[in-house]
C-alpha cells in the first residue's frame, strides 16, 4: 500500500509536469521558457538535495573522519557511561585487548546510579562468574571473548575508568537549516580533565523536504547521504597494553 502511494504520487508529479511544460510551450511558443519551465518543476522537489549536496560533500571532504588529538598507551579499561538493557541478562563485554569495562545502571529513575566493572577471567574462580554461553547471536565471540567467563562487581565512582567511550552521547545539530545538514560528533573523553582526546566527526544531509513529508506520511525520514566511521578511533586513541590482543 505505502509503495502504491509513492507510485501514485510519483506518477502523478511527472504528467503534472508534462502537462506544465506543454501548455507553457504553448503560450509562449519558445524553447527558453520550455526549457525554464522545465528547470522549475525538476528543481521543485529537489532544489535543497541540489543545494546541499555539494555542501556536504564539501565538509565530508574537508572535515569528516577520525580525529586523534592524544593518545594514550597501556589502556587496561575503559568506561561506556549509562547501560540501557541492550544485552539483557549478560553485563557488557570488554572488547578483546582490554581487561575490564565499566559502566553505571540504575533500575529506575528515581533510584540512584550504581557502577560496575566487568572483567574477564581465565577460571570460574568465583560463585559470581557469569557463563555467557552460546551468546554469538549477540555478541561476534572474536572480538570480545578472551577467557572463560565474565565476573561483574560494584566499584565506587571513584574507582571508575578515567576514559569515556559511549556512543550514546553523540552531539548531533543542525548546521545548515535551510538544507537540513548535520553534524555528529562521538567522542573519546577524559573524564579527569574534562576534554575529548579523540573525536569521529560525520555529516549528514536529510531527505529532501518533497520525499522527506512522503516518508513521515508512510513510515519515518532517513538522511539522503551520510559520511563518518568511528573505525580505528578507539584501538588508536586507547591503546591497550602489548600483548594482550
Amino acid at each position: 500500500m505505502i509503495g502504491l502511494l509513492i507510485l501514485v504520487i510519483g506518477v502523478g508529479y511527472y504528467y503534472l509536469s508534462k502537462f506544465i511544460i506543454k501548455s507553457t510551450y504553448e503560450k509562449y511558443g519558445t524553447k527558453k521558457a520550455k526549457y525554464i519551465a522545465t528547470a522549475i518543476m525538476v528543481l521543485i522537489p529537489t532544489w535543497d538535495i541540489v543545494l546541499g549536496y555539494p555542501i556536504y560533500a564539501f565538509l565530508c571532504l574537508t572535515n569528516s573522519g577520525v580525529k586523534i588529538y592524544q593518545s594514550i598507551d597501556n589502556v587496561e579499561g575503559f568506561y561506556i557511561g549509562e547501560e540501557h538493557g541492550t544485552y539483557g541478562e549478560i553485563p557488557p563485554l570488554p572488547y578483546h585487548g582490554y581487561r575490564f569495562i565499566d559502566y553505571k545502571k540504575r533500575k529506575n529513575s528515581k533510584e540512584p546510579y550504581k557502577y560496575y566493572r566487568v572483567s574477564w577471567v581465565n577460571t570460574n574462580m568465583t560463585s559470581e562468574c557469569i557463563q555467557i554461553g552460546n551468546a554469538s547471536s549477540q555478541y561476534d565471540l572474536n572480538l570480545y571473548k578472551h577467557g572463560k567467563c565474565v565476573i561483574k562487581e560494584e566499584i565506587p565512582e571513584s574507582e571508575v575508568s578515567q576514559w569515556e567511550w559511549d556512543d550514546h552521547k553523540s552531539i548531533r545539530k543542525k548546521i545548515v537549516p535551510i538544507v537540513n545538514i548535520f553534524i555528529r560528533i562521538t567522542a573519546i573523553h577524559d573524564r579527569k580533565n574534562n576534554v575529548n582526546i579523540a573525536e569521529s566527526i560525520g555529516y549528514s544531509l536529510d531527505s529532501n523536504w518533497f520525499w522527506g513529508n512522503i516518508q513521515n506520511i508512510t513510515s519515518s525520514k532517513g538522511a539522503f547521504a551520510s559520511c563518518g566511521s568511528t573505525n580505528g578511533m578507539l584501538e588508536n586513541t586507547l591503546k591497550p597494553k602489548k600483548g594482550d590482543k
